[in-house]
C-alpha cells in the first residue's frame, strides 16, 4: 500500500505511530464549492499533526508532502508517517519512540486579573486596540 500526493509522487514507507488518547487526532472544516449555479457549503476532514513530530521533521529538512505524508487510520487508532525514502522512515521510526507528543494548539490561554479590584477578566471579553 502507497499513498500518493497531488503531484502524484508515491510515498511507501510508513512507520504508525500511538496518537494521545485525550486527543482528537482529525478536525473538521467547512469550505465553499460552486454547484451549478450556487455556491455550497461542504465540509473536510483533515488530520491533525503532531506538533512536536512535525518540528522533528522540519528540523531534518523534510517538507509535508514532498518528503513525507500524515494520514490517520481510524481502524487502528494510529497514526501513519509515510515517507518517499526509506533511510528518512527509519531515522524518524528510531526517534519518535520516545519524543512526548503534543497536539498543535490554538495560541496561548490567559485571563487577567485587574490591579485594583482583584477581578478576573476573561480572554474573550477584552479588545485590543
Amino acid at each position: 500500500m502507497s499513498l500518493f500526493n497531488k503531484e502524484g509522487k508515491e510515498f511507501n514507507t510508513m512507520v504508525a505511530v500511538d496518537r494521545d488518547p485525550s486527543q482528537d487526532p482529525t478536525y473538521r472544516h467547512k469550505f465553499p464549492t460552486i454547484v451549478g449555479n450556487k455556491v455550497v457549503e461542504r465540509w473536510s476532514q483533515k488530520v491533525r499533526p503532531i506538533k512536536s513530530l512535525t518540528r522533528f521533521l522540519q528540523g531534518c529538512q523534510l517538507k509535508r508532502n514532498q518528503n513525507y505524508m500524515i494520514d490517520f487510520n481510524a481502524k487502528t487508532d494510529k497514526y501513519e508517517y509515510w515517507f518517499d525514502d526509506s533511510q528518512n522512515a527509519m531515522m524518524f521510526g528510531l526517534m519518535c519512540g520516545s519524543m512526548k507528543q503534543t497536539l498543535a494548539g490554538s495560541g496561548q490561554k490567559f485571563d487577567i486579573q485587574c490591579p485594583h479590584c482583584a477581578g478576573v477578566i476573561d480572554s474573550h471579553s477584552i479588545h485590543w486596540v
